[in-house]
């Protein structure tokens, strides 16, 4: 990756916002299921956890579904500017060939040209 200095194009994708809500909705999704499993799993064997307030409880279940979410949002955020990324040099590759593809039939047809030249001049020239 070239230094921060060198760097065009710094603004962020306009779908991005979109990606990462997506993504923490996934991550808070599964990780709020899996806490609310230990939750009922921890009330019923551990003494300890039956002791906690009400308001810590939710604060644990709270705080696993935002942990969730972040990693989920950033996955889901990285992922996307990975595929945008990949396709804007897919787009460069394909632009350099297809300019290369212009630049070699122009000369193809300046060539097929001048060969047409020298042989209408040599037909010219025997009669």
């Amino acid at each position: 990756m070239p230094p921060p200095s060198t760097v065009q194009n710094i603004a962020p994708p306009e779908a991005l916002t979109p990606v990462a809500a997506q993504g923490f909705a996934s991550g808070a999704f599964r990780f709020g299921s899996i806490s609310i499993l230990s939750h009922i799993a921890l009330s019923n064997l551990h003494p300890v956890y039956r002791g906690l307030t009400p308001q810590f409880k939710v604060f644990i279940q709270l705080s696993a579904m935002t942990l969730g979410g972040c990693i989920f949002a950033e996955k889901r955020v990285s992922e996307y500017n990975d595929n945008v990324r990949r396709r804007n040099r897919a787009l460069e590759r394909s632009a350099r060939a297809w300019s290369e593809e212009r630049e070699l039939r122009e000369r193809i047809e300046k060539e097929s040209a001048r060969e047409a030249l020298v042989q209408s001049s040599e037909v010219g020239a025997t009669k």
